[in-house]
């Protein structure tokens, strides 16, 4: 039945409807809020697609800076298009990730036919793809990662069938897609050159007797992707800004550690030769990378938890679902002994996933850096459900097939009212929900006062008020570009760290005929707010967000 070509195009149909629906259904209103992040890949593809400049004046930059971080820009680039057709809004910005979440799962099943040759693979591998919980929901969440994620695959895919043609062609097609992966996440720099060395050195004797012209191209391919790789890291102003913010060697606890080791042996007799041997840099740092490593293989991360950031996160529920585990434990084994070469590279690729991300703290397990991580765990899971079916098909196994296929079924039932029903109300200040109505509010106002003071207590949030103010880019970029340093702002707008900026007034600012306070939503009901009109803005959950008071 799966040897017909029309009927293998049909499931994949079906499948790619079910992964379009699943990534594009009330796009504009989950996930609830709108995320910091979020705002600003939308608003900078406002900018860019009215001055041709980001949001710090700087012409089709490769790196956009929020917080000193130095984003790559591609996402942004991405928004431009269906912000020129549909405007400056959550489903626009969300737009690019959710098309390409669901592209990717066409690429993943030519990746796993490339590896597996078997049809069925491929078919369920999309399928997992398609309705994974941590792909949908990041393909639905403006999530850069999601975008690199489909070049990385589909660069690999030309690579694998560039290896089966051994066309220099494909060679270089794939090296060009692997390379457009580096202009939406800093990891892919460091994998995709990892992942194509050690693949290529692994697959040495598929290539090695292939003509010389091939050859060159191959390894020049390495080259270009590898060249691509460390300009953009170490070349280009800004390249390194994010690693040396999240980096471990740099993390003052693994300092604070090696400091404290020391000291405390220095309340015992042991020789300074022997404390400098156990208490190094060397052995501090290599610790922690095996700590974080390992992090990312653990049931909690997995299939019970998720990772961070929270603003990823479902409640009750990990990122693999639970009943795919025996598949995988079953794909590894079979795998583990295969004697295709091809068949080993899902575990090379498994291997190599974790190392960019172990060598970074701050929000560990991370989602977003260890991503390339499992498509592969995906893959295993339906290489393990395929080889259960064929070897086993007494039918005690085959009612072991279908309870399986129920309990998927009620995993991604299970994860479709976690979403959409629980992640409505569960944690939801984590991202922002409540800012794009206080602006709207601030908004009807805007020409009737002459300050809007707005406290900082719920983060960064002059990316949120010029997304949903619609602020005029080449006016902002004219007052300098000012992010929200205390005191200052663009338009009427000015930021605070107070908490509750209407009563604890900074007598040094200067003070306004007419103002708009835009409170923190737990700040106190004085007595003195009595004489003034005030606005709370509450979330779904029915908590408060802001008190807006006029005066």
């Amino acid at each position: 039945m799966l040897g017909s070509k029309k009927i293998i195009s049909l499931f994949l149909g079906a499948i790619f409807l079910i992964a379009f629906i699943l990534r594009f259904y009330s796009l504009n209103q989950f996930p609830v809020g709108f995320h910091i992040d979020e705002a600003s890949l939308g608003y900078n593809g406002y900018s860019m697609l009215l001055t041709g400049k980001d949001e710090n004046n700087q012409k089709l930059p490769l790196y956009i800076d929020m917080f000193g971080d130095n984003r790559p820009s591609g996402y942004h680039f991405l928004t431009i298009i269906p912000i020129k057709f549909l405007g400056l809004n959550e489903f626009s910005t969300r737009f690019p990730g959710a098309i390409f979440g669901t592209l990717t799962v066409v690429s993943f099943f030519f990746l796993a036919q490339f590896l597996f040759k078997s049809k069925k693979v491929s078919l369920i591998s999309s399928l997992l793809l398609a309705i994974a919980s941590w792909h949908v929901v990041l393909s639905r969440a403006s999530a850069e990662t999601i975008v690199s994620l489909f070049f990385i695959i589909s660069g690999f895919v030309l690579l694998l069938f560039s290896l089966q043609k051994q066309k220099p062609i494909y060679c270089f097609a794939a090296a060009a897609t692997l390379s457009i992966s580096f202009f939406f996440y800093h990891t892919s720099r460091v994998f995709v050159p990892l992942l194509f060395f050690v693949s290529i050195l692994y697959l040495y004797p598929t290539w090695i007797k292939s003509r010389k012209k091939y050859k060159i191209s191959l390894l020049l391919s390495f080259f270009i992707i590898s060249f691509i790789s460390f300009s953009l890291v170490f070349l280009i102003k800004g390249g390194a800004g994010r690693f040396s913010q999240v980096n471990i060697f740099s993390y003052p606890e693994t300092r604070l550690v090696l400091e404290e080791q020391i000291r405390e042996d220095g309340f015992s007799t042991i020789p300074v030769f022997l404390t400098r041997a156990s208490h190094n840099k060397v052995i501090n740092y290599s610790l922690t990378f095996a700590s974080n490593y390992f992090d990312y293989f653990s049931g909690k991360f997995l299939f019970t938890q998720g990772g961070l950031p929270n603003w990823y996160k479902v409640p009750g529920l990990g990122l693999i679902y639970i009943v795919e585990l025996p598949f995988i434990l079953i794909g590894l084994f079979y795998l583990f002994f295969s004697k295709n070469r091809y068949h080993k590279l899902p575990l090379i690729w498994l291997i190599l996933a974790p190392v960019t991300a172990a060598f970074t703290v701050d929000d560990v397990p991370n989602i977003q850096r260890t991503i390339v991580i499992f498509p592969m765990i995906e893959l295993i899971a339906a290489y393990g459900f395929v080889i259960f079916t064929n070897r086993f098909k007494d039918f005690k196994y085959k009612a072991v097939v279908v309870f399986s296929a129920f309990f998927l079924i009620m995993n991604f039932s299970y994860f479709i009212h976690q979403y959409f029903i629980h992640s409505r109300v569960h944690r939801n200040w984590y991202r922002n929900e409540g800012f794009g109505q206080m602006v709207d509010l601030v908004k009807k106002d805007y020409a009737r006062y002459d300050k809007i003071i707005v406290t900082k207590s719920l983060g960064g949030v002059y990316p949120l008020v010029l997304f949903y103010m619609k602020y005029d880019p080449s006016q902002y970029q004219k007052e300098g570009s000012p992010k929200d340093i205390d005191h200052t702002g663009f338009g009427k707008f000015f930021f605070v760290s107070s908490t509750c900026p209407s009563i604890d007034k900074d007598p040094s600012f200067p003070k306004a005929e007419k103002t708009i306070h835009v409170d923190n939503g737990s700040c106190p009901d004085y007595k003195s707010l009595i004489n003034n009109e005030y606005i709370y803005i509450t979330r779904k959950d029915g908590t408060r967000v802001f008190r807006i008071v006029y005066e």
